[in-house]
Formats: C-alpha cells, sequence, structure tokens
C-alpha cells in the first residue's frame, strides 16, 4: 500500500482504532493496520471508503467478517462500517466498558470482542490518567481529501 495513502488514512483517524477508539500511542506492543472494511476477497478495493484505521486486536478479530449476530435477537446484522455508520450512534462508553446502542453496535462489540479483561485493564489505565475516554469523532475529518 503506498505510504501516502497509509498516512491519509492514519491521518483521517487522527490516530484513533475507528472501532474500539484507542489511540495508536497508547498500544504498545501492535503497530495500527490500515483495514479493509470489505475485505479484498468480498471484492472491497483499496479505495480510501473502504478502508479505516485499526488496532491489532479489531483488526485480527474482525478479519473479513461483514456481519454477526446480536446477541440480544439471534439476528444477523451487518457490522459497523466506519465510512457509513456515525459512531456515537451505536456505541458509548461506560466508564472503560464500551457498551452498544445498536444491533448493529452489538454484532460488533461481540465479534471484535471489544469488552475483553486485558482491553477493559487498559482503558481503565487511561481512565486513570485522564487519557480516557476518547474525543468524540468529527464528520469533517472523514471529508478530507483522497491523498493525490
Amino acid at each position: 500500500m503506498e505510504r501516502a495513502l497509509r498516512n491519509f488514512v492514519r491521518e483521517r483517524a487522527a490516530g484513533y482504532c475507528e472501532y474500539c477508539r484507542l489511540h495508536q500511542d497508547y498500544d504498545r506492543y501492535y503497530a495500527f493496520h490500515v483495514e479493509h472494511i470489505v475485505a479484498r476477497q468480498h471484492g472491497g478495493s483499496t479505495d480510501p471508503a473502504n478502508l479505516a484505521w485499526s488496532c491489532h486486536s479489531c483488526n485480527l478479530h474482525k478479519g473479513p467478517n461483514l456481519s454477526g449476530l446480536d446477541p440480544q435477537t439471534g439476528r444477523i446484522v451487518q457490522l459497523f462500517h466506519p465510512r457509513r455508520d456515525r459512531w456515537e450512534q451505536h456505541f458509548r462508553w461506560a466508564g472503560p466498558i464500551l457498551t452498544a446502542r445498536t444491533a448493529v453496535g452489538r454484532a460488533t462489540v461481540a465479534v471484535l470482542q471489544l469488552n475483553t479483561e486485558d482491553r477493559i485493564e487498559l482503558r481503565m489505565l487511561l481512565l486513570n490518567q485522564g487519557l480516557f475516554p476518547p474525543p468524540v469523532t468529527s464528520r469533517r475529518s472523514e471529508r478530507k481529501r483522497r491523498p493525490q
């Protein structure tokens, strides 16, 4: 992937994972990834509209998944799509716990395993240091132009 495109995706997200909202500076062990929202194996492109900045854990758990089971209803629903969906409509913070507001949020929390013990512990440490919760996302950042 071109460096300019990678930089564009990272800057558009302001360094935050577009799923769990962890900032890249707080993950000491793994580099963040440019994630294909719709995986290439499903026909997804490498266009910025199909790319998201993702922490290692979210990228690993999401894999090529486009949907998951809503644990509340048992129905198959689409996962959160960072380019189409607004994060605040589907999720909210309850201290260090990421809670879901919608079926999309519930399925995404489940599939991406967003509330594992290690993730909650990290958020609690960041909370105690005044570094959490992360800022609200901005639609303006999503409108940045594609790199030339």
